[in-house]
């Protein structure tokens, strides 16, 4: 005669032997990954050892008479001493931008202002792609000053022009583009990132 209940108890000892088993085949295919992450890191800190220095260059509109001027002696700089160069140039006018940096302090924050907020988001996506120095005519001194004082915080160095920046804020000013693109190679020098 069958007995339902050691029917039932059996099923479930299979069952959780099965469990068993797959849970322990699974945790030794989990070991294998493991080596792989080990030969991974060696890579990354082999690569982060020999890394290109990288400037990013954050401009203030996309019509601004002076972003040309500014691209070129920064490209010039960075073909010279062999830098990766991040350009980023907001989408908005010569006219927003201006505008936004007449804005009286503490009113850019309860507005849509994209003239700030655009040199915000290039400040994070230069420091998220390894920016070593982020050179940036600021479009509101201000605006920018918790953004430029996170990302020194990580070790990013900024130089910035045209714009005078706090000092928490900021690691060297400049009068002009011209002299940007020499002060940011001076930062990169001097923060041990040799091109």
């Amino acid at each position: 005669m069958f007995d339902k209940k050691k029917g039932r108890c059996f099923r479930y000892s299979a069952g959780f032997c099965l469990t068993l088993c797959l849970t322990a085949g699974l945790a030794g295919c989990a070991g294998a990954p493991e080596a792989s992450n080990t030969q991974e890191s060696m890579k990354a800190e082999l690569m982060a050892e020999t890394k290109t220095p990288v400037i990013g260059l954050i401009l203030t509109s996309r019509d601004s008479g002076e972003n040309e001027g500014a691209a070129a002696g920064f490209e010039e700089m960075a073909q010279k001493e062999g830098v990766e160069l991040l350009i980023y140039t907001p989408d908005v006018s010569a006219e927003d931008a201006e505008q936004a940096g007449d804005l009286e302090t503490g009113t850019f924050a309860s507005c849509d202002v994209d003239p700030i907020e655009y040199q915000m988001l290039a400040v994070n996506e230069f420091v998220a792609e390894g920016a070593d120095v982020i050179a940036v005519h600021a479009n509101h001194p201000e605006a920018l000053e918790g953004v430029l004082a996170a990302a020194r915080g990580v070790g990013v160095q900024i130089c910035a022009w045209g714009c005078q920046l706090t000092e928490e804020s900021c690691d060297v000013y400049v009068e002009t583009a011209e002299e940007a693109s020499a002060a940011a190679l001076e930062l990169l020098k001097a923060g041990g990132s040799e091109p």
